[in-house]
């Protein structure tokens, strides 16, 4: 696993009192950051691509969500920006439940901020992973490597996948791009187009 830079932020204020909220691009790591500050904690993994995930977490009380959640103390919720209503219930949480950490990662930071942004105000702290850095990568396998790989780089980019797969960045560049990237653009537009 390559260290990110964001890790001891993130660490740092779990149990504080507020929601911890990860935006970032699809494949970027946001999962694989939370598991791994997570891997030596219990916690009750959710996951918003799940139906029943979805239908449990939406319209609901904090009596109910007690029940749900058991003796848990962290709850994670991934890609909590498929949920209706996610932003009532992570201030439920949040307000009702002062023992119970709650972190919430979104693919599509404009889905998931929007849907926050006015139930949470004043019970979040807000963090974005972007794909890896430079910096990030040194600290993984040297300043001398990583500055040899710098043109690749260049031309590949830096999301974990494709700086890992070394002769396979080309076709999961493309994967990554058709069936990702695409889609956050044309959610950005949406949101353009609805407030002009």
């Amino acid at each position: 696993m390559i260290n990110r830079s964001i890790y001891q932020a993130i660490q740092s204020r779990l149990f504080k009192g507020k929601a911890i909220l990860l935006f970032g691009a699809r494949q970027c790591g946001k999962s694989t950051l939370i598991e791994e500050i997570l891997k030596d904690k219990e916690h009750l993994y959710l996951n918003g691509d799940d139906a029943d995930t979805r239908e449990m977490l939406t319209n609901t009380s904090a009596t109910k969500l007690k029940v749900r959640f058991g003796g848990h103390k962290i709850i994670f919720i991934d890609e909590a920006q498929r949920i209706n209503n996610i932003g009532l219930t992570l201030k439920l949480i949040t307000d009702q439940m002062k023992n119970v950490q709650v972190i919430a990662t979104g693919s599509s930071a404009f889905e998931l901020s929007n849907k926050v942004n006015e139930p949470l105000t004043g019970r979040k702290f807000e963090f974005m992973l972007y794909p890896l850095s430079f910096s990030e990568m040194v600290a993984h396998h040297g300043y001398i490597e990583e500055t040899r790989l710098l043109e690749h780089r260049l031309t590949y980019g830096y999301y974990p996948e494709i700086a890992t797969s070394i002769g396979d960045e080309k076709s999961l560049l493309k994967l990554l791009a058709g069936s990702y990237l695409y889609k956050d653009l044309l959610m950005l537009e949406q949101v353009k187009t609805a407030i002009t």
